[in-house]
């Protein structure tokens, strides 16, 4: 009987760990992008994101790039129907496809990123809340700051609640340090599409901007085009990586934003059993955001500011209004 116990005891143990590491034995892992994982942006620090995920817990993901919002759903229940059953859809134009499908495949948790809350909470889903408009207003605290022409000029991909959240972020700063600033902005329609960025660049600047603030992906390369043919200075913002390689001369800073805390903390959580919820990506130094220091391309005087406001904004001391439904300077 006591050996019979000492192996019942063993066979619990062992049944445990089996139990505890099974997850991750069954855990398969894939990613859809809306562009490509070369943009040096933010399909590239997803990447980047997935495969250090993928070293972490042993994963080997599988991954689709350029996936057009209208095939997003095609290509997850492909991914699906193959056996995958953790789905990172990384980027918020892409929400709308997972929450067709999602009650469809219960067994499947998604990860899913937004701005806010779920309305309508789900068991299977992961929101990673990105919170644009706390770097942005940064980023508008130094075109404020940096512009002549008191011309700013803000160029976006898709309309989004976001890209809202980003331009009135803008304008509280504008309001701020310099109310005599105007924000225009254009929405080329897509986020990776260089031909048309320029062109939006070319048309901001006739306005008379010469600072422009540019929320794009693989788009910015037209950016840097219509910058160096520029008759007169004008300057940029980025966001997600350094942008100062491809324009030093016209570069200020960027939010620069890292996916691989969130994830991994998603994914722990999945592990043990946790397979929804909602966690921001925090803002501050060292964090899963925070704006890149120094500015470039201003006096020491505009880059103390901006950093001592963007720790007043990761330490809560500074708060930002979020409006995500529509944009603060056209009520007027």
């Amino acid at each position: 009987m006591k050996k019979y116990g000492i192996f019942l005891v063993l066979g619990l143990i062992l049944g445990a760990f089996l139990v505890s590491t099974m997850g991750l034995a069954e855990m398969k892992m894939a990613v859809i992008f809306p562009g490509s994982i070369q943009d040096a942006d933010y399909n590239t620090i997803g990447y980047i994101a997935m495969e250090e995920v993928g070293k972490k817990f042993g994963i080997k993901p599988a991954y689709s790039q350029k996936v057009a919002v209208p095939d997003a759903q095609r290509v997850l229940e492909e991914y699906i129907n193959d056996g995958y059953n953790l789905i990172w859809a990384h980027g918020a134009q892409f929400n709308g496809a997972v929450f067709r499908i999602v009650e469809k495949y219960p067994d499947v948790t998604f990860i899913i990123e937004g701005d806010a809350p779920l309305k309508k909470k789900y068991p299977n889903v992961y929101m990673l809340g990105r919170d644009y408009y706390k770097g942005f207003y940064v980023l508008g605290l130094v075109a404020a700051l940096k512009t002549k022409t008191n011309n700013i000029g803000y160029i976006g991909g898709l309309e989004l609640p976001f890209t809202y959240g980003e331009m009135n972020a803008v304008y509280q700063a504008l309001q701020k340090y310099n109310p005599k600033a105007k924000l225009h902005y254009i929405y080329v329609g897509d986020f990776n599409d260089p031909l048309k960025t320029r062109q939006a660049a070319e048309a901001l600047m006739r306005k008379g901007c010469d600072v422009l603030l540019s929320a794009v992906n693989l788009g910015n390369f037209g950016l840097y085009n219509a910058l160096k043919k520029a008759k007169k200075p004008v300057f940029f913002t980025g966001t997600y990586t350094s942008k100062k390689k491809y324009a030093p001369k016209h570069y200020l800073t960027s939010d620069l934003f890292n996916f691989v805390p969130p994830m991994v903390k998603a994914i722990e959580n999945i592990k043990k059993g946790v397979r929804s919820g909602y966690f921001p990506m925090e803002f501050g130094e060292n964090k899963g955001r925070f704006v890149e220091f120094p500015v470039n391309n201003v006096p020491d005087s505009v880059n103390n500011i901006a950093k001592e406001v963007a720790n007043k904004i990761a330490s809560g001391d500074i708060v930002v209004e979020k409006n995500l439904k529509t944009l603060m300077f056209e009520k007027k």
